[in-house]
């Protein structure tokens, strides 16, 4: 009799081992499967981030409505998000609202001031950086007075 139950032990404790490795393969499998999503999902996120930053650019873009300047005589156009962008300026203070505005006969806002050069503004204002050409030495003193 104590053989049958040795064997019933034995046979109990294979099958015990058998379904730990069971489960230990299933937890790990789990596992496995839970880091890949975390994974893909932190993909995704960073994706979404980038498609949302993206849509407010194409947004910014479309959304603002154009502007003419006349700048001395010369005529720019622009978005009101071009002019806003650095909202402490005079530019941004003016299309903010303010330091009220008329429009000329033409649609256009006036601005008395040299317009030869203010396309490199205008440039800094769309990218952030102030390309001047080399050959033309005093145009950063000249932008400097006018600014």
């Amino acid at each position: 009799m104590q053989g049958s139950s040795n064997n019933n032990n034995n046979n109990n404790n294979s099958g015990g081992r058998f379904i730990d490795e069971i489960c230990n393969t299933f937890k790990q499998a789990i596992d496995k499967e839970a880091k890949d999503v975390r994974c893909e999902r932190e993909l995704l996120e960073n994706e979404k981030a980038a498609f949302e930053l993206n849509y407010k650019k194409v947004q910014s873009f479309h959304s603002s409505k154009p502007i003419t300047l006349n700048i001395g005589g010369k005529k720019y156009c622009t978005t009101q998000n071009t002019l806003t962008k650095y909202r402490d300026s005079f530019l941004g203070a003016m299309f903010e609202g303010y330091i009220p505005l008329k429009p000329c006969k033409d649609g256009s806002f006036f601005i008395d001031r040299d317009g030869t050069h203010f396309h490199y503004i205008l440039n800094y204002l769309r990218t952030g950086e102030l390309i001047l050409p080399q050959n033309k030495p005093h145009l950063s003193e000249m932008l400097l007075l006018e600014a």
